[in-house]
């Protein structure tokens, strides 16, 4: 959004190590002191917003998390009111020149994932410079307002739900709405785009009829009820195919569990330093999803080469450097592969067994598919609904700017 490095407002904590502290300052980073850290700080954030503000009136873009922390809920937590004081502290120091206010919506698709695909949505920007311009005399109020407004906007890019009650269920509903019916719109809109539809298919329904949003909650959770006493999935292959295109996804799964026994060797490989950080990363990492597999990747790199290195050491003792060097080089993805099958083969071994269940209980399978197709079909319904609702929001882009 801004083609330029963004200097970010991170918590004090991570500050106070010499060399982490020493990095984030060299990047421009600055301290934010809050009151859950430590309440006697809490008056240093003063100079900390002067400082962002100072960076904004020069032009240089600043990073700030509006609800003060960062989380893993499906809805947005109480904005405070520092990205509206750095504004119009910025506003009296920029002299004229604009300052802008951009929403940024950071969604992952899979948030403990490493490398999950992330949707970033840019929201409708304010002018701080106009903002406080028609608010002048009564900077309080307009700061007030302009945080309501930067709520609204937040909601507006990320998945956001108005109850959080919803929020177990929503994955369920992923499964259960129906899909798009054009391939092109499928391979279009990402999955966390299709979350966010959902979501706000949720909050309309919620405050228009929420004796009709609570019955269909009630049915989708006793239609899950049903399938974990049955120990199927809700997403579970047998709802989504049939006959040989069930079968031959069986039998797959069955091949895939041939290589087991290499990726059983790259583990044993591996296992030493594996453990040694899944019980070392815990001690610096903060709270929340994101913050996993980020120091999972700190702590693993210099365990895992000092491995290697000492594996090349173990087999040169034993053999010449040649083959030491040809044994140790595969070791890398040897673990990665080892790695990723586990993480599928999870999933993998549990479709395998609700098919072979499911398959030899054609009466219970009838039943499952059934009520699954029943629920589909209500919430096709409340679709097609929310569509009419909000045609803008699903107008194929061509023909919109065609139109």
């Amino acid at each position: 959004a801004t083609q330029r490095p963004v200097r970010f407002m991170a918590k004090a904590p991570l500050f106070e190590g010499r060399v982490l502290g020493a990095l984030l300052r060299s990047v421009g980073m600055i301290p934010a002191y809050r009151a859950s850290d430590d309440k006697s700080s809490v008056r240093r954030n003063v100079e900390s917003l002067s400082v962002a503000a100072e960076n904004l009136a020069k032009g240089l873009p600043m990073g700030i998390f509006p609800e003060g922390k960062s989380h893993d809920l499906t809805h947005v937590e109480q904005v405070k009111t520092g990205a509206a004081r750095i504004a119009q502290q910025a506003v009296a120091l920029a002299e004229g020149k604009p300052v802008w206010v951009v929403p940024l919506g950071i969604n992952y698709e899979e948030k403990p994932r490493f490398r999950s695909r992330v949707w970033v949505a840019v929201g409708e920007t304010v002018d701080a410079t106009a903002w406080f311009a028609e608010h002048e005399g009564n900077e309080k109020q307009a700061m007030r307002q302009l945080t309501i407004a930067l709520d609204e906007r937040l909601k507006a890019v990320v998945v956001h739900l108005d109850d959080a009650r919803w929020g177990p269920l929503l994955d369920d509903l992923e499964w259960l709405a129906p899909v798009y019916a054009s391939a092109d719109k499928v391979r279009a809109v990402s999955r966390v785009q299709r979350r966010k539809n959902i979501a706000e298919a949720i909050n309309y329904f919620e405050s228009k009829d929420p004796e009709r949003a609570g019955a269909i909650t009630a049915r989708v959770a006793a239609h899950e009820e049903a399938l974990g006493q049955a120990g199927v999935r809700i997403n579970s292959p047998v709802f989504q195919y049939t006959g040989a295109a069930l079968f031959w996804r069986f039998a797959f799964k069955i091949y895939r569990v041939v290589f087991a026994l290499p990726a059983l060797i790259g583990t044993l490989l591996h296992l030493i330093p594996f453990v040694l950080v899944r019980l070392i990363s815990p001690r610096f990492e903060g709270i929340g999803k994101t913050t996993t597999s980020l120091y999972r990747i700190l702590v693993g790199l210099p365990f895992y080469g000092v491995w290697y290195v000492a594996a090349w050491f173990v087999l040169h003792l034993y053999t010449d450097a040649k083959i030491a060097t040809v044994s140790v080089l595969p070791m890398p993805l040897i673990g990665i592969f080892a790695f990723h099958y586990w993480i599928n083969a999870g999933v993998v071994w549990r479709s395998l067994r609700e098919e072979a269940k499911l398959l030899f209980n054609a009466k219970l399978l009838a039943e499952l598919r059934a009520e699954n197709l029943a629920v589909k079909e209500q919430i096709a319904e409340l679709g097609d609904e929310y569509r009419e609702a909000f045609p803008d929001k699903f107008a194929d882009p061509e023909s919109a700017a065609s139109a």
